[in-house]
């Protein structure tokens, strides 16, 4: 409904900008947050509330959610968008950005549930929306860090819908497919391609950062008035929301899975792969 208050995490661009963009046109109290404050000026200059939030402090998380709450009086809806990318080879990836992600995409999600649901709870009323993938529901070569971060998500919003019924409290899975985001440019960032085993595929893994901001992707304003549709307008959301570029693949890996797995070892390949027979045919570095 219009007016309600909503907490949206991981907003500095992308789909949680363009959330924030939607809620605040459809009549929503938004409070925009990120780690860096600098980066929310374009939204504050819209007229949206912005607040520091770090989902991996536990300090942050409490501050902020204070300070929403004293400002706003409560918390309707909290939008947990807040998430990190890695791509690499699972032989060789950095286990210490392995973690990260997983500290902000899973650990994060659960401390900010943690630091609103009680307060939720109390007025027994309020929705969660936790920012699942497409990619949640099967595994990816060269991103199966983010996906496995992302398909621990999705099991922890399933039984958290069950835990929070009895309070009145709503939770929804959003899985977007590929939609216009700053996802790929991210993931080049933290790219690092110092492989040893993986050095000839260097450039194929590279590529794969940015695969969801291709042509297929949808753009980021049409996915976010969706989104708020399927949030404010009915009166219980969807328990999984998919949208976005390849999201009939999810269909496919929910109801047939071992087609989809199938179909996903073809599709996920490059041209130039399928051409070479890709790894099946490779020979790693120092290889006899």
């Amino acid at each position: 409904m219009p007016g309600e208050v909503v907490l949206i995490t991981g907003c500095s661009t992308g789909i949680g900008a363009a959330l924030c963009e939607a809620f605040h046109a459809a009549g929503c109290t938004v409070y925009a947050s990120a780690r860096r404050l600098e980066s929310l000026q374009p939204l504050a200059a819209a007229g949206i509330r912005t607040v520091q939030l770090d989902v991996t402090k536990p300090d942050s998380i409490k501050a902020a959610v204070e300070a929403v709450v004293k400002e706003a009086g409560h918390i309707d809806i909290l939008v947990n968008n807040a998430g990190l990318g890695l791509v690499a080879p699972l032989s060789e990836v950095d286990m210490t950005k392995a973690k990260e992600v997983f500290e902000t995409n899973l650990w994060g999600t659960l401390a900010m549930v943690q630091a609103v649901a009680p307060r939720m709870a109390a007025r027994r009323s309020g929705t969660v929306v936790n920012v699942g993938s497409v990619v949640g529901y099967f595994g990816t070569p060269w991103g199966a860090i983010y996906s496995s971060s992302k398909a621990a998500v999705h099991s922890l919003t399933d039984a958290l819908r069950l835990e929070l019924r009895p309070f009145g409290i709503k939770v929804m899975l959003l899985a977007p497919g590929a939609v216009q985001s700053a996802i790929g440019d991210n993931n080049l960032k933290r790219f690092d391609d110092r492989f040893t085993m993986y050095a000839p595929f260097a450039d194929a893994i590279r590529e794969r950062a940015t695969i969801s901001q291709g042509n297929n992707s949808m753009p980021t304003p049409v996915f976010a008035r969706a989104v708020v549709a399927q949030v404010l307008r009915k009166p219980s959301p969807p328990a999984h929301f998919v949208l976005g570029g390849f999201a009939w693949l999810t269909q496919l890996a929910r109801w047939f899975p071992l087609s989809a797995h199938g179909a996903m070892e073809w599709l996920v390949r490059l041209p130039k792969d399928r051409r070479s027979g890709g790894l099946a045919n490779a020979r790693p570095v120092g290889a006899m």
